[in-house]
């Protein structure tokens, strides 16, 4: 089943990079150009595990392996700023003006720093085997032991980085439901919480993947849907003060 569902994922993050790509060229909209960097991320995130099994364990997919975490730690507190950026193309009252621009750029390096904390620092990658899938992971269950003799890893807890920006994106998501009838970055951010916290242990990477693929896809359609919404001229001036 992870032989075509990784591969699928990895697909349609491509897709949504394309997407945002053309938002951004076209259009300027606002956010398209760092959702664009994310689903790039992503792109090779999936990629590395659908052909993991076959390059087999070893330093050249421990190597491949690394950017994994390194782009996770440095570009998903990104999606605070996409979600910011849809919720002041959309018009959200309480998005606007200078206090919430700050509060946003003081929240995003805060969790660069802290994903570098959690993610980086003493990082050490060993291998782990679930569903013919073969991965690099510094947290390995007991059930996705690749070898006899091979031990279990705890991890470093919950990514309280990947969780404030898929928390973010749920109030942002629920401003624009309630205010403007645009439900879909609320579905996507409560799918990717529900995704989340189904163990790795139970199904592997599978869940959390596609709520990545389905939070990424909600934030790329309301930029596109909000994009004619905010001159970019405006919208960084509004940043800057």
């Amino acid at each position: 089943m992870s032989a075509v569902i990784f591969p699928t994922y990895a697909l349609c993050h491509a897709i949504l990079c394309a997407w945002a790509c053309t938002l951004w060229k076209s259009q300027r909209a606002p956010g398209a150009a760092l959702i664009a960097l994310v689903c790039a991320a992503l792109t090779y995130d999936n990629i590395i595990l659908s052909i993991g099994a076959s390059i087999g364990i070893g330093p050249l997919l421990e190597s491949l392996s690394w950017p994994r975490f390194v782009m996770h730690a440095f570009l998903t507190p990104l999606l605070l700023i996409v979600a910011s950026k849809a919720a002041q193309a959309a018009g959200l009252r309480w998005a606007q003006g200078p206090n919430w621009n700050r509060f946003i750029w003081l929240l995003v390096p805060m969790m660069i720093l802290l994903g570098i904390y959690e993610g980086l620092i003493g990082l050490k990658l060993v291998p782990a085997c679930f569903d013919d899938t073969l991965r690099y992971t510094s947290n390995l269950h007991p059930t996705q032991l690749c070898f006899e003799g091979q031990q279990p890893v705890a991890g470093n807890g919950p990514p309280i980085p990947s969780i404030v920006a898929t928390l973010l994106t749920l109030i942002v998501g629920i401003g624009l439901w309630r205010q403007l009838g645009w439900p879909w970055m609320t579905l996507g951010a409560a799918v990717m919480f529900f995704a989340a916290a189904i163990p790795s242990s139970v199904l592997g990477l599978a869940p959390g993947n596609g709520g990545e693929v389905l939070l990424l896809a909600s934030l790329v359609y309301s930029v596109a849907h909000f994009a004619g919404n905010a001159a970019p001229s405006v919208e960084l001036a509004a940043t800057m003060k």
